[in-house]
């Protein structure tokens, strides 16, 4: 079944080459999927914080895992997070993925979550600082493992923000090893502000190159139209507050040339991505630029009526938006799983 024939998704259609992007959600939605959520919350998925401790195929870096033992494992997720973000703000996302039978893994990209609690050495110290080419080799390699390990099931990279620009680089990078991308407010355009705090940073940046932002009042401002889901990010001790002005300059020159890759990503490699029309912290509109290099044959646009940046790093995420992420996995994990039975039986 096409994600686009279920009556009440009527901003999700399933587009070729085409720039359309559909209008707000029915009403009926949030009822429909609340009921879906409920029905499957009877399952029972967990969640691994130390993996590598039994699986020793893994690559020994911090990365956490969902599964559901009282389910058939039918595919694979990498979740990606993006920027000040960590692997576990995947949570509630992983968990319904994980009784629909996916197998969930969320890496800390370098620089975040459990990187920075590393240790005092100038080994420990190296490996905590932000490095978005060395985290690529990282999720290289995992895809790579998972790959090896479960030749017969299809894995799909999920990523918002700078995570999906990462994802869109691994999908260009592996497209042997990845069977299709969701991308969430995917990083292809910053938005440019000049707000009080960016001029006291900017003076103190001046005076001091080296110095740490206050991420603080930015997460506040931007991440969210929801102050909950702010607030939760705040909250959280992994959510990485603080970066030096080398870091944001690397953060800014890695998201430019994001877009450079999404032309590799194959043909065949289906696509949904997911956008917030109100999104203050990228340019929500770039998402027409992806789409117009993306050559995907199988491409949907989620358009999000009123929704800003952060969609499905938080607990809060909408049963809608999750949803339609399961709709589009159960839509392409099927026969994508079929068909590479078929070709390890030959």
């Amino acid at each position: 079944m096409s994600l686009s024939s279920f009556p009440f998704v009527d901003n999700v259609i399933k587009i070729g080459k085409g720039l359309l992007l559909t209008t707000a959600l029915a009403a009926s939605a949030s009822t429909f999927c609340t009921f879906a959520l409920a029905q499957s919350a009877q399952a029972v998925p967990v969640r691994e914080d130390e993996p590598t401790k039994n699986l020793d195929f893994l690559p020994k870096r911090p990365v956490s895992m969902w599964k559901d033992d009282e389910t058939a494992t039918r595919g694979i997720v990498v979740a990606v997070h993006g920027l000040v973000m960590h692997g576990r703000v995947y949570d509630t996302m992983a968990r319904e993925l994980a009784s629909q039978g996916m197998l969930v893994f969320a890496p800390d990209l370098r620089g975040y979550g459990r990187w920075t609690a590393a240790g005092s050495d100038e080994k420990s110290k190296t490996e905590a600082k932000v490095a978005y080419e060395r985290s690529f080799e990282d999720l290289k390699e995992l895809v790579t493992v998972l790959r090896s390990q479960y030749p017969d099931l299809p894995i799909y990279m999920v990523g918002e923000s700078m995570g999906a620009g990462m994802s869109i680089r691994i999908a260009a990078a592996l497209p042997d090893k990845v069977d299709g991308l969701v991308l969430s407010s995917p990083a292809i355009k910053r938005r440019f502000y000049l707000e009080p705090e960016m001029v006291k940073d900017l003076a103190h940046l001046v005076a001091n190159p080296m110095g740490e932002v206050n991420l603080v009042p930015y997460i506040k401002k931007f991440a969210s139209e929801d102050p909950v889901i702010a607030d939760e990010a705040l909250q959280d001790p992994f959510v990485r507050k603080h970066l030096n002005c080398l870091d944001l300059l690397n953060t800014a020159s890695y998201i430019k040339g994001n877009i450079n890759h999404a032309s590799q990503v194959p043909a065949d490699m289906p696509v949904l991505i997911i956008q917030g029309d109100k999104d203050r912290m990228l340019r929500c509109e770039a998402v027409k630029s992806l789409m117009s290099r993306l050559k995907s044959r199988d491409t949907t646009m989620c358009w999000l009526k009123g929704k800003g940046h952060v969609l499905i790093e938080t607990s809060h995420i909408e049963p809608s938006t999750m949803t339609t992420i399961k709709s589009w996995l159960n839509d392409h994990v099927a026969p994508s799983a079929q068909s590479r039975n078929l070709l390890s039986s030959n």
